[in-house]
């Protein structure tokens, strides 16, 4: 039997015969067993993480076990590379020097000190990475499609739908009463597919210049940009009125409420099919001198978005463009730079694998994840994708992977074809019995590979 992203048999007999690591009976593993691969007793349960709801803003810190972290989101998801030289002074000499790229194309800087971090907002705003007034500031988050103005397959239209949008927003002060993890896009499709964006609403280009708004899987009549927009904030102001207990993108009937709310008639949002690992495949040259770099794990150093600007900033146009896919993406270039620590060979296997910054960065994690992360990515199948997470919340990659390596008390638990908080169906004791199992795979073919 053969899985649907192409893992070969080998691999399936490795997860799912009654010898080995894939047991789905749940049963305790023999001694000899465990005595080879580190596979504990009974798999358990693992304990649910706190899920606190919110995201941190400019204004908005938030301590974690290295220290506070703080987060910027630059306007459109652009940065310019002064700015970036900026951010990279500022991570290195008042954090710790780590720098998240997050899945909403902003920057999180770790590892700064309470006074650190109260500064840190008027450093921000000084350069132009954020507005001085804090409802202002976190009303204006939204996702743009990184190339819009640079990609030609991208709608013409794309930045000024997104400063229409973003300007509403602004101006619109009972929008701050949204969750903090309501989201915003402003879709212009191109190199980037159309749907790739995820937010609770999103204002999508559709053929003949037009612009409709999707909220849930409803989605309303194609009409110019100005149109959808005020559609787009009337939607979300009817959210905070009718005081809705979930978002739009978590439950499909907020978004039949809303419409409803506003006499808006929709129909079912058009599915758009986009590359098969989405944004995170287009790494390298991408056409029209446009590069992208991808960031492993989603977190850089300091040197690495020096590197990243100098390059922009002597080679290129001097902008980098931030993607919520994990990547910065320069313009202007003329061959693809060799920027240490970045990817850009669309085959690399960390492409395909995300993990969480794990313990002693992360309060609830439990286990370290980075550096496991980085050692099974080379042993992944063709096409697999690998999730480790330091806990069941599986903020790195929400999504479903073929394989999820979760820490608990326990140990380290192996989930397949599920997000980190599905059924854990082996246990390892350490990072070390995690490896060896996929090591043997990789160079025994699994089918006896003492499992």
């Amino acid at each position: 039997m053969l899985w649907a992203c192409g893992v070969s048999v080998a691999f399936v007999v490795f997860c799912g015969t009654p010898q080995n690591l894939g047991r789905r009976s749940g049963a305790t593993q023999g001694p000899e067993v465990a005595k080879q691969t580190g596979v504990t007793g009974m798999y358990g349960s693992f304990a649910q993480p706190e899920v606190k709801g919110w995201c941190p803003g400019l204004f908005a810190p938030m301590e974690a076990a290295d220290g506070w972290l703080v987060r910027v989101r630059p306007r459109l998801g652009r940065l310019e590379a002064a700015q970036a030289f900026l951010l990279a002074d500022v991570a290195q000499q008042q954090g710790n020097g780590r720098i998240g790229l997050t899945n909403r194309a902003s920057l999180q800087l770790r590892g700064f000190g309470a006074a650190a971090a109260r500064r840190f907002p008027d450093i921000a705003v000084a350069a132009g990475l954020g507005l001085s007034d804090a409802g202002m500031e976190r009303r204006q988050a939204m996702l743009v499609s990184p190339l819009a103005g640079d990609d030609p397959a991208c709608a013409p239209d794309t930045h000024a739908c997104a400063e229409a949008l973003r300007n509403a927003l602004i101006g619109a002060a009972a929008l701050s009463a949204l969750p903090g993890k309501f989201g915003f896009a402003v879709d212009g499709g191109g190199l980037y597919a159309s749907g790739l964006l995820q937010a609770d609403i999103t204002v999508r280009a559709m053929e003949g210049g037009q612009w409709s708004v999707i909220c849930s899987a409803l989605c309303t009549q194609p009409a110019p940009y100005a149109v959808a927009v005020r559609q787009a904030v009337g939607l979300a102001e009817a959210f905070v009125t009718s005081h809705q207990s979930a978002r739009p993108q978590r439950d499909p009937g907020v978004g039949e409420r809303l419409f409803h709310i506003l006499g808006l008639q929709g129909h079912t949002a058009p599915m758009r099919a986009g590359p098969e690992l989405g944004g995170y495949s287009l790494v390298g040259s991408l056409g029209h001198g446009l590069v992208a770099l991808s960031v492993p794990l989603g977190c850089m150093t300091a040197a690495m978005l020096r590197d990243c600007a100098q390059v922009a900033a002597t080679q290129g146009d001097g902008i980098l463009r931030l993607t919520p896919w994990h990547s910065i993406v320069l313009g202007g270039m003329t061959q693809v730079p060799v920027v240490a620590g970045m990817i850009t060979d669309p085959a690399s296997a960390l492409l395909r694998t995300w993990a969480c910054s794990g313990a002693g960065a992360c309060a609830q994690a439990v286990g370290e994840t980075e550096g496991l992360a980085r050692n099974l990515a080379p042993l992944l199948p063709h096409g697999g994708t690998l999730h480790v997470s330091g806990c069941r919340k599986g903020c790195a990659y929400p999504a479903a992977a073929d394989f999820t390596v979760v820490a608990g008390a326990q140990g380290y638990g192996f989930v397949r074809n599920a997000t980190a908080s599905g059924r854990v169906e082996s246990l390892f004791a350490n990072e070390q019995a995690v490896y060896k199992a996929f090591e043997s795979f990789k160079h025994e073919g699994a089918v006896d590979a003492g499992l």
